[in-house]
């Protein structure tokens, strides 16, 4: 079964919710579950909120062993590379496997909240390496907390940015959060009807990705996931 790790603590349901049902509406059909940290952080928007979702993802690795792939519901990837170590099983990143789509379509932008946004997305650009095919950083105006509440100005808010981002010669745009769910289709069919430019939600394009190639691989246990 596809698993999506929510790695946040999301103590109403409501963005789990949310998810569910955007994923639902793009695959009836798929037989997938969410894993929802109960002890992890509220968000993760900075490096030790990161952490602290790695370790509560790391203590609870027996629920995730009978996956068949996992996707983390997460642009920052936390423990992406730990859960490889551990698991036998294929693990996707919401930011690693967008990011190298985007790549693949040309230059990119990439669009999300938080102040720490175009430093933290180009060490992630330069651990994956794709920073030569960045053409900006644009941030948004609501904080983190407020995209994953659905803010009420997030949709035009977002759309300003992603037309900075156009403007900035960007061939795709990448939204840099998975809470963008709830305005990412709307955004997607108007710059595509504006502009003819590619809007990339990242845990549509992941779990995409993950469905499409998992029967076939798996991550290696010699070098980098050796674990030793």
């Amino acid at each position: 079964m596809i698993t999506v790790l929510e790695p946040i603590r999301d103590i109403e349901g409501k963005f789990r919710r949310e998810t569910e049902e955007y994923l639902r509406r793009h695959y009836p059909q798929d037989d997938f579950r969410f894993v929802t940290l109960d002890d992890g952080p509220e968000e993760i928007g900075n490096f030790t909120q990161k952490t602290l979702a790695c370790a509560s993802a790391l203590r609870h690795l027996d629920a995730l062993r009978d996956a068949s792939v996992i996707v983390i519901d997460c642009f920052a990837d936390p423990c992406l590379f730990e859960l490889r170590e551990n698991l036998d099983i294929p693990v996707f990143g919401a930011g690693e496997t967008t990011l190298h789509v985007a790549a693949m379509l040309g230059e990119f932008s990439v669009v999300g909240p938080g102040e720490n946004l175009l430093s933290w997305t180009r060490i992630q650009l330069r651990e994956y390496g794709l920073l030569d095919k960045l053409v900006s950083v644009r941030p948004v105006n609501p904080s983190l907390s407020e995209v994953l509440r659905g803010s009420a100005n997030l949709y035009e808010e977002t759309l300003r940015a992603c037309e900075e981002a156009v403007s900035d010669g960007a061939d795709v745009i990448v939204l840099g959060c998975t809470g963008f769910v709830g305005v990412a289709e709307k955004l997607r069919e108007e710059l595509w009807r504006r502009y003819g430019v590619p809007l990339l939600e990242p845990l549509l394009t992941t779990y995409g990705v993950a469905r499409s190639v998992y029967p076939f691989l798996v991550h290696g246990k010699r070098g980098l996931f050796s674990g030793k």
